[in-house]
């Protein structure tokens, strides 16, 4: 009972992080998402470990667009298949291997900036949520966005609180985002949107500038392809922002409001609920003003109404299509939201309201994993399958971009 009391925190970490991760790992090849970003992202590493291809510039930003993220994620992924000898498996490894890694940056940084009881709230939904096991199932780079999203949060409010040299966190973290996904333009805004009420210092100052090149570096492989095929990027870019934009209208504004706060849906999951998506913001703000200071309060606050507000107007200014990933850098966001206001539920005094969160969380934990389980998997067993009775029929599979089997047909010849 003494080592249960002396090491309870460490011990509901164990219990948490596991069940986190048997959710991610459960079923593992048939519930193995290898569709055509994870085929692509096959082909590119191949071309790394056999052809030594190394690309300069990632995937294409936004259709056939013509521009490209950085190509560190290719890089990345890269290992994982030199690893597992180019088999898709590694696919849904590296997936495994970035969950976790989001998991504990949303829990180091909730205990950071409220308390270790908010971070293991945050842990719990996290961990439980439907939309988020099967968004930690899937391997691609959006897998990443919630994480570096919420580490360059975390670095501008400390940048406004005071701490210069965060400044530095934010320049890489920012850099780094543009390998991941085009989404990584509202960074720089969000940025823009947090300098009037970075300190006025010299010292602020003097980091600001060192902190260019450190975001500066991460965008080289992109400029050295600008260079190399002659502008076509940047001309790409132009013609796609000419045809893709129409100016702000307070129309297209307000009915994307529904989207600007697609995440809470994820997180708030049933039906009733989801109406209380646009209050939860607002009512954050309003319980956190009793239990802080008057400048945490309001550099909280005004950063987490960036969060939305930002992504809200660059789409509102966009025509094109959008999906609801797009969203994704609010996503641990409003898991940060929901976790400190069931928290501080379970904080008032009294045995009934701690016994009302422990409920809410267990049937919330409950019809969620439930779902999970009724869910159709994606089935990379199958794709495996199909592969074998071709060949066995001696028969081919044609080249076909983003084509799982066409993938696995190469792979099975290479053997």
């Amino acid at each position: 009972m003494l080592f249960i009391q002396k090491h309870k925190y460490l011990l509901a970490m164990i219990c948490i992080f596991g069940l986190f991760a048997f959710l991610r790992l459960y079923q593992f090849e048939l519930r193995n998402t290898f569709g055509w970003d994870q085929v692509d992202n096959a082909w590119a590493a191949k071309n790394i470990i056999v052809d030594h291809k190394f690309p300069l510039v990632g995937m294409v930003a936004k259709g056939n667009s013509g521009f490209f993220i950085g190509p560190l994620y290719y890089y990345a992924i890269s290992f994982f298949y030199l690893l597992f000898r180019l088999d898709p498996i590694a696919s849904g490894i590296f997936a495994a291997v970035s969950a976790a890694i989001s998991f504990f940056v949303l829990f180091f940084v909730t205990k950071k900036l409220f308390s270790i009881g908010v971070a293991y709230m945050a842990a719990i939904i996290q961990t439980v949520a439907f939309a988020a096991i099967i968004f930690d199932r899937v391997q691609w780079p959006v897998d990443f966005i919630p994480a570096i999203s919420l580490g360059i949060f975390y670095s501008l409010y400390l940048v406004m609180m005071g701490e210069e040299k965060a400044i530095f966190l934010v320049a890489i973290l920012t850099g780094l985002a543009f390998h991941i996904h085009f989404t990584a333009v509202f960074f720089p805004l969000l940025i823009l949107s947090c300098l009037p009420f970075f300190p006025k210092t010299r010292k602020m100052l003097f980091y600001g500038i060192v902190a260019i090149p450190l975001l500066v570096v991460w965008l080289v492989p992109n400029i050295l392809y600008e260079l190399q095929s002659k502008h076509t990027q940047t001309k790409n870019l132009s013609l796609y922002m000419q045809s893709e934009s129409h100016g702000f209208h307070f129309v297209r504004f307000f009915q994307l409001a529904q989207d600007a706060f697609i995440q809470m849906n994820h997180i708030l999951f049933f039906p009733i609920l989801l109406p209380l998506k646009f209050m939860l913001l607002p009512l954050f703000s309003l319980v956190y003003y009793f239990h802080a200071s008057h400048k945490k309060w309001f550099v909280m606050s005004y950063v987490m109404a960036m969060w939305f507000l930002i992504p809200w107007i660059v789409f509102t200014l966009y025509k094109g299509e959008i999906s609801d990933y797009y969203f994704s850098s609010t996503r641990f966001i409003v898991v940060i939201i929901v976790s400190y206001l069931l928290y501080r539920i379970f904080m008032i005094k009294g045995i009934f309201s701690k016994i009302f969160i422990i409920i809410i969380i267990a049937v919330y934990g409950y019809i969620n994993i439930s779902k999970f389980f009724e869910s159709s998997p994606h089935n990379l067993s199958e794709s495996r399958e199909s592969v074998k009775n071709t060949i066995t029929q001696a028969k081919t599979i044609p080249f076909v971009e983003g084509d799982p089997t066409s993938y696995l047909y190469y792979l099975k010849l290479k053997k």
